[in-house]
């Protein structure tokens, strides 16, 4: 009978007494879209995803092989306005849960008011990726007061997500909003400019796409999880203590 498998923060581990084995490292981690809303409107919401993205290690007949790369989204919520201060204890508490304190990776939306929240974060030690959603087609980065920024464009955000759904490299799980990101992946439509440059639309009754932008900043980050990221609970500083 073969060692079951045993998760060491975002590792996966087939433990093996045989020192002829190499063992094969795995991984299971969490990427955490956070869309801050731009506006006190009912339609635009703040509102976060979560994606779990993984590869198990598994026994061939001889030795230890990783199993396909597999991200699914577990969960994906809105959250009611409410101040900054508020809103950060909300993504305080979040980032604490099992198992996001120990393998979880932030990104924030700190396009137009979410670079003052961003800023709420970083002073009271929530580590992230800082996120700013552009025009255009392409991506950047920039760093201001030493703080680096991530300049992404929402056509690339969307057409990359669009692709891995198509593909099966990014899978809809069950959850309560499940049908609501549904419904709002399918209200994006796309017009083409005589210059090429692509526009995006999209968004329900009950917000402005934002589920889906949140999920589309995770599928961003599970690829650029290294810039500005953090696994692991940071103690944070301040009026939080």
């Amino acid at each position: 009978m073969q060692p079951e498998l045993v998760q060491q923060g975002e590792d996966l581990i087939l433990p093996s007494s045989d020192p002829a084995v190499t063992i094969a490292k795995g991984y299971r981690r969490y990427l955490v879209g956070f869309d801050i809303a731009q506006s006190a409107t009912t339609v635009d919401a703040n509102a976060f995803a979560i994606i779990q993205d993984e590869r198990i290690p598994h026994w061939t007949e001889y030795a230890q092989e990783l199993g396909p790369r597999r991200r699914t989204v577990v969960r994906a919520e809105r959250v009611p306005a409410m101040s900054y201060t508020e809103l950060g204890v909300v993504v305080r508490n979040l980032m604490r849960q099992e198992p996001l304190a120990t393998a979880g990776y932030l990104v924030v939306d700190s396009s137009g008011v979410g670079r003052a929240f961003s800023d709420l974060l970083l002073a009271r030690s929530v580590q992230h990726t800082r996120m700013q959603i552009t025009s255009g087609e392409g991506e950047s980065e920039a760093k201001e007061r030493g703080v680096t920024f991530n300049n992404v464009s929402k056509s690339l955000l969307l057409n990359s997500m669009n692709s891995a759904l198509h593909v099966g490299d990014l899978k809809i799980g069950n959850f309560p909003l499940r049908n609501e990101l549904q419904r709002e992946l399918e209200s994006f439509s796309v017009k083409h400019s005589d210059t090429g440059r692509s526009t995006f639309s999209g968004g329900t009754k009950a917000g402005h796409a934002d589920i889906a932008m949140s999920v589309a900043m995770a599928l961003w980050l599970s690829d650029h999880r290294t810039v500005g990221a953090h696994v692991g609970e940071t103690r944070l500083k301040g009026y939080w203590d």
